[in-house]
Parts: structure tokens; C-alpha cells; sequence
């Protein structure tokens, strides 16, 4: 196994470093078509290789660009052979997943959200793990002497801050998001809010195909909506969904990042999941350098963007103070 990827590493290192002259005397005497046959042969025993036998698994719900944007930070860092297996959200191959990962004899996985970080911990409580992109880690249970990962940052007590700072009459946020994995969140959530004169109505999910029928439930419930970040409501489609009803039904809505401000969303504060990414590919690095799961260090995420859309704002009647719309690193005009 090592063989092969020390070979790969070698050929494909051989392939690149030779320039295109003596490409030319090593291909010249092959057709076109035959020249291109033996550069996909390259391409594709160095692909098969490097996912055959991979040193890192990679799990994360199917679907979730988020999650994509995570997975790409973290291969611009870490770059030892990895496998990716996507979860399915209803966890409907979730043994067929568990099976490949053992069978793969990894040295490490890497899980990417709340729902596929429960699934590894559960099912693959002895394999090293770091994850990303989790909310309250240690409600999960995230501890350990082979467990490490970079939290997802919810700034639910800013946003709500920032709720109260446009219109001192909201009092009534509505929470949407999908159950069981967001409940922590929502618990701290609604803690806070009530301890600062508000009130958390929940709007809670088990899958898109109920959303239709939550966003018809608020309907005079709530005088603003809060999205965290989900992996259910990830999807371009969705997003654009509730951006839009949210708009026709006059409900301002905060969302969890940068797209659902562009759908209709008063602001967001986000993270940078590419960042995120690189983060958790840097505790990777360490781990496989041989250092202590205890002893992994790495830097923190940068402070939340605030972006603001004055255009949804103005659609739905709401005034932004300009003290407030020179706070945010990006406007929507």
C-alpha cells in the first residue's frame, strides 16, 4: 500500500517536473489519440490510488455546499490521500458508510457537521477524530484522548443584539431549524433571549419537506425569523425559499450566511467555512505528525462577517440606522 502511493506520488512528481520539449522526444512518437490515453492512464491510476488507499475519510452530509466550501479548505491544507463518504440526511446508508470506513483501516476521520460528527462518534468511537463545523461539541460529547476539531461559531446573542437595535418592538423571534441536531443551539438560544425581554417560538423541521408548512405556521407569530445555520436549509433552492416568503409574508429574516442574505434576508453574521476548513486541516497535520490529540493546537476562526441587505429592508418597511449599516463589512443597496 505504501509502495503504491509512494510510486503514484513518484509518477505523477516525473509527469509535471518534465518540461514540454521532452515531452515532445518521450510522446512523439505516439498519435494524439494515443498520447491522451496515456495521460488519462496517469490521471486515473493516481486518482484510484489516492482513494483506495487513503490515509484520511472524510464524512459529511450529502447536499450541503456549506460543507463542500469546508471540505475545500481543508484539502488546500492537508494533503495526504482522502476519501470522501457523504452521508445521506435521512442517514439511510449510514451502515454501509460505517462498513467502507472500517474496511479502509484509516488513520484518521474527518467529520464535517453536527449530524455526521454524531454519526462517527457513535459508530467509530476508536477511530481518531477531528471534526468541524459543530455547534456546542461538548453536548455531543466530543472528548477524548482521540478527538479534536474546530467549533462552529453561532453569534445568536449579537444577532439578536443587532434584531433589537433596528426595531426595539421586536420582541418575538422565530426560530427555524431542523431537530434534533440544532436543539442545543436552540436551548442556549432561547435562554438568552428570555433573559433579555424576548421570546424563542421554535419552527422546527425533520425535513425540508415540512418547511412549507412551518413557514405558514408563523404567520402572525413572530416578528422576525432566525435561521441558524442548518444542514437541512443549505440548498440554493430552499435558501431562495424562505428568502422570498419571508419577503411576501413582511417577516424580516436573519439568516446563517452571505446566500440568504442575497434570497431576502435583512443580515447575516457568518463565518468563512473555507477557513474553517484549513483550521481543521491544520489539526490534521499535527495529529499525523504524531502529536497527542490533547497537545493540537490551532488558531482561532476570525470574527463573524456582518452583512446587510438595506434593499430586503426597504421591501419590508424597516429602517436601518445609519450607524448600523456603517458597521457591516458588506451592503446589499
Amino acid at each position: 500500500m505504501a509502495y503504491l502511493r509512494s510510486l503514484t506520488r513518484q509518477i505523477c512528481r516525473l509527469y509535471n517536473s518534465v518540461d514540454s520539449k521532452r515531452r515532445v522526444k518521450l510522446f512523439g512518437g505516439l498519435t494524439p489519440h494515443m498520447k491522451c490515453l496515456v495521460r488519462a492512464s496517469i490521471a486515473v491510476f493516481a486518482a484510484f490510488v489516492s482513494t483506495a488507499f487513503a490515509d484520511i475519510a472524510i464524512v459529511k452530509t450529502a447536499g450541503t455546499s456549506l460543507f463542500d466550501e469546508v471540505r475545500n479548505g481543508f484539502a488546500s491544507i492537508c494533503f495526504e490521500n482522502q476519501r470522501e463518504f457523504p452521508l445521506q440526511q435521512d442517514l439511510s446508508n449510514q451502515s454501509e458508510v460505517a462498513d467502507q470506513i472500517r474496511a479502509g483501516n484509516y488513520k484518521l476521520l474527518v467529520s464535517i457537521g453536527s449530524e455526521a460528527t454524531t454519526f462517527a462518534r457513535t459508530t467509530l468511537p476508536q477511530t481518531n477524530l477531528v471534526y468541524a463545523m459543530v455547534t456546542f461539541p461538548e453536548r455531543l460529547g466530543l472528548k477524548g484522548d482521540n478527538v479534536a476539531g474546530i467549533p462552529l461559531p453561532v453569534p445568536f446573542e449579537q444577532q439578536f443584539a443587532l434584531i433589537r437595535s433596528i426595531n426595539k418592538k421586536f420582541k418575538r423571534i422565530g426560530a427555524l431549524y431542523t431537530r434534533p441536531f440544532n436543539e442545543p443551539l436552540i436551548q442556549s438560544a432561547r435562554t438568552f433571549a428570555e433573559s433579555h425581554g424576548m421570546t424563542l417560538v421554535s419552527f422546527p423541521i425533520a425535513s425540508s419537506f415540512e418547511l412549507e408548512k412551518a413557514m405558514n405556521n408563523m404567520t402572525g407569530k413572530c416578528d422576525v425569523l432566525w435561521v441558524p445555520p442548518d444542514p437541512i436549509l443549505d440548498s440554493d433552492e430552499l435558501i431562495r425559499y424562505v428568502g422570498a416568503t419571508s419577503i411576501s409574508r413582511q417577516i424580516p429574516c436573519v439568516g446563517s450566511n452571505e446566500r440568504f442574505v442575497k434570497a431576502g434576508a435583512i443580515f447575516c453574521l457568518t463565518v468563512d467555512a473555507v477557513e474553517i476548513g484549513r483550521l481543521a486541516g491544520e489539526l490534521v497535520n499535527q495529529a499525523l505528525q504524531g502529536k497527542p490529540f490533547s497537545t493540537l493546537k490551532v488558531a482561532e476562526t476570525s470574527k463573524p462577517r456582518f452583512i446587510l441587505n438595506v434593499r430586503a429592508a426597504n421591501s419590508l418597511k424597516l429602517p436601518i440606522p445609519k450607524e448600523i449599516q456603517n458597521k457591516a463589512n458588506k451592503l446589499y443597496q
